[in-house]
């Protein structure tokens, strides 16, 4: 039980700073697609147990490969900004609507999700000082623990994910009740692409002018 509310408190505290999957869930919510929502939160919840089982797996080598290996951060700062930029141009395209393409939504959502939450440098960085500081100072996570222990503890992770996106999504459907007018929606698209563009500048101005 102490591993699975470790899990929940670290990826509620992570997820609580708003990132490329909390804008995405917040947005689906706002245009009242709540079911969209909730699959683009469970594959965020699946990319978040990534990023801690590569935090309790390779914390030392990820830390040291990050620091000697320059261009992995700029590679995802192009990643970032290449997402970014097909979300926005996504809108512009022609939509071509078929029974097959109306099956796999589902799958593309969680898809979504998930490389919203994995391909995230920065709480990848937050998992590893995190793990670290868990280490430390109250229990060991380890993949020396025992299977049921790693269990509880990614599912707590998976757990504290998808709350707080819920809490996310509550709150822009909230915001959005508040704005009737239609012209004031917010294209999910565009908010996404333009977070990612945001994201990679960030992370470009920490690379090489900070």
């Amino acid at each position: 039980m102490l591993y699975l509310i470790i899990g929940v408190f670290l990826a509620a505290l992570g997820g609580a700073f708003p990132g490329a999957s909390n804008i995405a869930v917040v947005s689906a919510a706002a245009a009242g697609k709540r079911i969209q929502g909730q699959q683009i939160a469970y594959g965020a919840g699946l990319g978040e147990i990534t990023l801690a089982l590569l935090a309790i797996s390779y914390s030392m080598l990820v830390t040291d490969f990050l620091q000697m290996h320059a261009w992995v951060k700029v590679l995802f700062v192009v990643a970032f900004l290449l997402a970014g930029t097909l979300f926005i141009i996504k809108n512009r395209l022609p939509k071509l609507k078929t029974r097959q393409a109306q099956l796999d939504k589902p799958i593309k959502r969680l898809l979504q999700g998930y490389l919203l939450a994995a391909v995230n440098p920065p709480v990848l960085l937050f998992w590893l000082v995190a793990i670290a500081i868990v280490n430390n100072n109250y229990v060991t996570l380890s993949t020396m623990l025992k299977s049921s222990y790693l269990l509880f503890f990614f599912f707590g992770v998976f757990l504290g994910k998808v709350g707080i996106l819920m809490i996310y999504g509550s709150t822009g459907k909230r915001l959005a009740e508040k704005q009737l007018n239609s012209t004031k929606q917010v294209c999910m698209h565009t908010v996404i692409g333009i977070t990612l563009i945001g994201i990679a500048v960030v992370q470009a101005l920490k690379l090489w002018v900070i």
